[in-house]
């Protein structure tokens, strides 16, 4: 009896040992294949990238209120490889949103908008949807209401007008009402056009911001696809 007590201690002992000296389980990191399928999802969204001057709508009763909110968005890199495109409202004084990360999942074929609410305290919000016909389709559930919220964002005009559009579905049944709406100009743009602007040698898309490296000027279309250059300039001026 003594020696069968003895052994099981020493087995659960052991058994102790081995999970406190066991490495934590770390999250698988993405392939450079899966990295690049992710970033090319991405660039389909590619119009959305610069700053948007945009004017809120929103019926209260008989009377519709409106707003003015200027939206940036722009590339992001990490040194992983990984990219992804954030966004930010009003310099982080939105109407319903401060700011986000648009990223693209490769297992699940969809995109994510992780939008951080306005109201005070409120937790982040993720909205998976897909890209069809160059509108950005993403919803969310709310768990304890049951109601889901839809958010469409597209570009139009060339890329010169943007199109933000939110609906809710009460209880997760029935049809979509319309919640509010932003829509407006690129900053600096006009229904007008005017010439093509260089290619982003980043991310590919319309660039106004020129950088330089060993003597030539290369063209950039936000502060993130600069910073990127920027570390990696040989790389791209390929």
């Amino acid at each position: 009896m003594l020696q069968r007590t003895l052994c099981r201690a020493a087995l659960a002992a052991g058994l102790l040992a081995a999970g406190l000296t066991a490495a934590p389980a770390q999250d698988k990191k993405p392939s450079a294949a899966d990295q690049a399928k992710a970033r090319k999802a991405l660039q389909e969204v590619q119009d959305f990238i610069g700053t948007w001057n945009l004017e809120g709508t929103q019926k209260d009763g008989a009377k519709t209120v409106a707003w003015k909110e200027q939206v940036k968005w722009g590339w992001k890199f990490n040194k992983d490889g990984d990219a992804w495109i954030s966004v930010s409202f009003a310099e982080g004084k939105g109407k319903y949103f401060t700011t986000g990360e648009l990223k693209y999942d490769v297992e699940k074929k969809l995109y994510a908008l992780t939008l951080t609410p306005s109201a005070k305290g409120a937790a982040a919000q993720t909205y998976t949807g897909t890209l069809k016909g160059g509108l950005l389709k993403v919803e969310h559930k709310d768990e304890k209401t049951k109601d889901v919220y839809r958010l469409t964002l597209n570009t139009a005009a060339e890329g010169i007008r943007f199109v933000f559009k939110a609906e809710k579905q009460d209880g997760g049944k029935g049809l979509f009402a319309s919640a509010y709406a932003m829509n407006g100009n690129k900053d600096g743009e006009s229904i007008a056009g005017g010439t093509k602007k260089p290619e982003c040698i980043v991310s590919g898309g319309a660039a106004s911001m020129a950088v330089t490296y060993n003597g030539k000027t290369y063209y950039v279309c936000c502060s993130g696809c600069r910073d990127e250059f920027n570390a990696n300039p040989a790389k791209y001026a390929k």
